[in-house]
């Protein structure tokens, strides 16, 4: 077996002296070279033997060396092409042949394989294919009675809620719509408030540029008539003072009379009860009628109440004007 190990690397050296010294394969490079060789099952010490077996033979020859299957077909990767008359070597060395030891591994790997999975199938597998025992069965009806009573529970207290919950958004609905009736009222009254203050105030306004230009005229009106109401008065108090001083003098002059008249009639004596001397109007004629003075100092006495009311109704007359 070693003689015919020894022989096919030296064939492989044969070949791959070949390979080299083909001029097609000449152009490549020498990596690509050594690398195809590597790939061929070449070690290094016999890539460096046939690299200097291709260097020593000569450069050329008659016939052109034919390289293996195997060189043929990787050589064609590198872009060479052989022709298909030429003889083609064998290259590829033999398949190993199996003896009963590859046959008794596999054997126990096979079993073990087989081993491995029943033992999985019988533990996860196989008790979810057996039918389940009476007991079982009773228990987890039970328990899907239990779950279905409680679903039911829970369903119905949903319901309940559900129940609720509607009839208090129900009742929330009235509530917002009645605020928002009241907000709606509200805003309509405040528009309605808004738009009647516009209106006054519009009025206002009127009547507030009317009264200033009513103003100035009503105060150079009132001014005018003030003015002429004091130039009125002037002139009736001074025709009043002429008066006033005309009757006072002959009020001194009758005044001065009375007085005499009145010492001497109380100075003669009284002749029994009657009307006191000083109450009487003094005669100084001697007759029955009234005298002169006295008449006169009534007359004046009159005027002057008289020209007195007559002076105050024309002050508050004035005054009435100023205000």
């Amino acid at each position: 077996m070693t003689a015919t190990g020894g022989i096919d690397r030296h064939d492989l050296i044969r070949n791959a002296v070949l390979f080299l010294n083909d001029p097609k394969v000449q152009s490549s490079s020498l990596t690509s070279r050594i690398t195809f060789l590597e790939s061929k099952g070449l070690d290094e010490a016999e890539i460096q033997e046939a690299l200097r077996q291709a260097s020593s033979s000569p450069s050329s020859s008659s016939i052109p060396p034919v390289p293996p299957d195997g060189f043929q077909d990787s050589a064609r990767g590198y872009g060479y092409n052989y022709n298909s008359g030429q003889r083609r070597g064998m290259f590829a060395p033999d398949p190993p042949r199996r003896d009963w030891r590859d046959l008794f591994i596999m054997a126990v790997i096979s079993g073990g394989i087989v081993y491995g999975l029943t033992a999985l199938a019988r533990k996860y597998l196989l008790p979810h294919l057996r039918p389940p025992s009476t007991t079982s069965f009773q228990s987890t009806s039970a328990s899907l009675t239990a779950q279905y009573d409680e679903a039911a529970r829970l369903l119905s207290e949903l319901q309940e809620q559900t129940t609720k919950l509607v009839a208090s958004i129900e009742g929330d609905q009235v509530r917002a719509d009645a605020v928002l009736g009241e907000v709606e009222d509200a805003v309509k009254g405040v528009r309605d408030n808004e738009d009647r203050s516009r209106e006054e105030m519009r009025e206002i306004r009127g009547e507030v540029d009317s009264l200033r230009e009513l103003v100035p005229r009503m105060i150079e009106k009132h001014a005018a008539n003030q003015t002429a109401a004091l130039a009125e008065l002037q002139s009736e108090l001074r025709s009043l003072k002429t008066l006033l001083q005309s009757r006072q003098s002959q009020a001194n002059s009758a005044n001065s009379s009375q007085t005499q008249s009145a010492a001497e009639k109380l100075l003669t004596p009284r002749a029994g009860k009657g009307i006191p001397a000083w109450q009487m109007v003094p005669n100084t004629s001697g007759g029955s009628g009234p005298s002169p003075g006295g008449s006169s100092a009534g007359s004046l006495a009159g005027s002057g109440i008289l020209d007195k009311e007559v002076v105050e109704g024309e002050v508050g007359q004035v005054k009435e004007d100023g205000v």
